[in-house]
């Protein structure tokens, strides 16, 4: 172990608090937990870490790990078991938390998108982080995030999210803002709705496209809407509830991949 790490014993902190406050309302600052995530962090072009916290057993466990933190000169301090408590969202911590600047991107960073996904007033975390996690995995460019919709730089989003949304841009913007965009590239602007009539199998999913996923009770909203459009939904036969919006998501953005796929492979 490094003697010149610095060592965190109490959950009064000053870097404590300020984890706190940083959970509290992520945004360009975000709060990492658990190896999975600070790894993968340290792969992304939109993350940088600043610092990480790791507690004596992780150490032990994880030695290589720690090394690998080393070799890239990122500062490391040792916390006590209590104080992982403090800052973990979990009952069992796994003993290594980071704090990272992010790069928060603009619509305007955008250029010649073929394949967006909009997130309009999602407001569990678990489920945008889940549609980010597809989005990314099936291909989507961007995911775009109106007002309404929960954080997804909070802890459950990025958990869910699996890592995934280092690797896409997310980028908060306004119905104005959409429409402003989805004309300017010329893109098909799809609505996912339970009233649609058309299935996704039936559509043309391999021009350039922006699709919409919406609140879980109350759907895409009216002003998306009020854009010209056109809507789908996914067949259903079963006699349960109809899929919820993150299961729904990942269906339609797979169909998508497939499409595009079969034309090029």
């Amino acid at each position: 172990m490094n003697s010149q790490m610095k060592w965190i014993q109490s959950p009064e902190n000053p870097l404590i608090k300020e984890i706190k406050k940083i959970k509290k309302c992520p945004g360009k600052r975000i709060f990492l937990e658990g190896p999975h995530l600070v790894e993968t962090s340290l792969m992304s072009d939109y993350a940088y870490i600043e610092k990480v916290l790791v507690t004596e057993k992780f150490i032990e466990k994880q030695k290589n790990f720690l090394e690998i933190l080393q070799q890239k000169k990122i500062l490391v301090t040792i916390i006590s078991e209590k104080v992982a408590k403090t800052i973990s969202d979990t009952v069992t911590p796994q003993g290594v938390f980071a704090i990272a600047d992010f790069k928060i991107k603009n619509i305007n960073d955008l250029s010649n998108p073929t394949f967006i996904v909009i997130a309009d007033r999602i407001q569990d975390p678990g489920n945008l982080g889940t549609i980010i996690r597809a989005a990314e995995a099936f291909g989507a460019e961007a995911v775009l995030v109106t007002y309404g919709t929960c954080n997804p730089f909070s802890n459950k989003a990025l958990r869910a999210s699996a890592g995934s949304i280092f690797f896409l841009p997310v980028i908060n913007v306004t119905v104005k803002e959409i429409e402003e965009f989805v004309f300017k590239y010329g893109l098909n602007l799809v609505i996912t709705d339970l009233r649609a009539t058309i299935s996704p199998f039936n559509m043309d999913f391999t021009k350039p496209l922006a699709i919409v996923f919406g609140n879980e009770s109350k759907g895409v909203s009216q002003h998306l809407k009020a854009i010209k459009h056109v809507s789908c939904k996914i067949p259903h036969r079963g006699k349960a509830e109809s899929l919820n919006v993150a299961m729904a998501a990942t269906a339609i953005l797979y169909e998508i991949l497939r499409q595009r796929f079969l034309k090029s492979p």
